[in-house]
């Protein structure tokens, strides 16, 4: 007796999707996974997990969440929380029970130990349930999930004169960075990958490729911004010749374009908008790159402009985000415009905003009886 149901179904889907991440024609592809479920179905069943290590494991985990197009991030998280459950229990499951039992302990850990909040917990249980589900083929049964309670953070936001005091106190590019943050909106990750064919500067529109959810979506760029974008992409392009010249030109693109599109990978339009200060070195190959700048250089440079404008609290770049949804808002702009522009998936999470908007002077019950007075 063979494989049966979603372990067959995996398999083929796992098969197929690296073929047509090779480039294989799509008909090609579902002749491979309809193939591969009939020899599944014929191959003798035997647990995932039997016989194979934690690095091999690991591995497979890496492998099967690449296939689906999951996020850099997203992969480097559910590794990480595998990995630290494999340090905890050195021994591979072999078995349902015991799968659950030692993802069960390890997520009392995290409670009693670490002190973990819940988000944190459901992302750490979400990673071990595909881990366990997918990678080894067990069904996972948990007697307490640790999700009684979610408590709700509202965002921090700046006043609009509060923010322009922040653009004011950032060096060149940050200026332009972080006031192309604030006036679209956009995800640290969006606009580190933002590429110069993602800019329209005749119609004024700026496009996120592959967003959360791996979504586009289109955002109106402001035309205060165009100019100095417009002066930006010209050094820019000056920057992207020298480095043709000198072979940091060379850049990652998505899926199998690389194959696909000879020469791309070293052309203008697939620039990164924002280049690194130097060519750095692919993690992978060694070889240098012009690269987009590190998460912490755009942290720190943020934290040091704040510090020069007198900003206090904590400020980061999802704080800019924060700002441009709430100020839509007071601007009289729809909830459901503004999850548009933010690429939210559920409404729900716009509606956080009504709850840190400013209603202005003199719409205050009090303000309203001092007025009458």
């Amino acid at each position: 007796m063979g494989l049966t149901g979603s372990p067959v179904v995996e398999a083929a889907q796992v098969f197929s999707g690296v073929l047509e991440k090779e480039g294989v024609p799509q008909w090609q592809c579902r002749q491979a996974y309809q193939a591969v479920k009939i020899w599944l179905s014929m191959v003798p069943a035997e647990p995932a997990s039997r016989g194979r290590s934690w690095p091999e494991v690991l591995e497979d985990f890496d492998g099967r969440l690449r296939v689906r197009h999951y996020s850099e991030n997203t992969v480097a998280t559910y590794l990480d929380w595998a990995r630290r459950l494999s340090q905890r229990h050195p021994a591979v499951p072999q078995d349902a029970p015991e799968a659950s039992r030692q993802v069960q302990e390890f997520l009392n850990s995290l409670v009693h130990e670490k002190n973990l909040s819940a988000g944190s917990l459901s992302l750490a249980r979400n990673a071990l349930a595909w881990l366990v589900k997918r990678v080894l083929g067990f069904d996972l049964v948990l007697a307490d999930k640790g999700d009684s309670h979610h408590s709700r953070r509202l965002p921090v936001v700046l006043a609009p004169s509060t923010v322009r005091k922040l653009l004011s106190a950032c060096r060149d590019p940050w200026d332009l960075f972080f006031g192309m943050q604030y006036g679209c909106g956009l995800r640290l990750g969006e606009l580190l990958d933002l590429r110069t064919q993602d800019i329209d500067l005749v119609r004024c529109v700026l496009t996120v490729r592959g967003g959360k959810g791996d979504k586009d979506r289109q955002i109106p760029l402001p035309p205060s911004l165009r100019r100095g974008l417009e002066a930006h992409l010209t050094r820019r392009r000056v920057v992207w010749e020298d480095d043709v010249r000198k072979g940091f030109a060379r850049v990652d693109l998505p899926h199998a374009l690389g194959r696909k599109l000879v020469g791309a990978d070293t052309s203008w339009e697939w620039q990164h908008v924002f280049g690194a200060h130097r060519p750095l070195r692919h993690p992978e190959t060694g070889e240098l790159r012009r690269w987009h700048p590190m998460e912490e250089v755009v942290r720190l440079a943020l934290r040091d402009a704040a510090r020069a404008a007198g900003v206090e609290g904590r400020v980061h770049p999802h704080l800019l985000r924060h700002c441009y949804a709430t100020h839509l808002l007071e601007a009289g702009v729809s909830v459901r415009e503004i999850q548009e522009l933010m690429g939210h998936a559920r409404l729900e999470t716009t509606m956080v905003y009504m709850h840190v908007r400013s209603c202005g002077p003199g719409r205050q019950p009090v303000d309203l009886l001092q007025a009458n007075t």
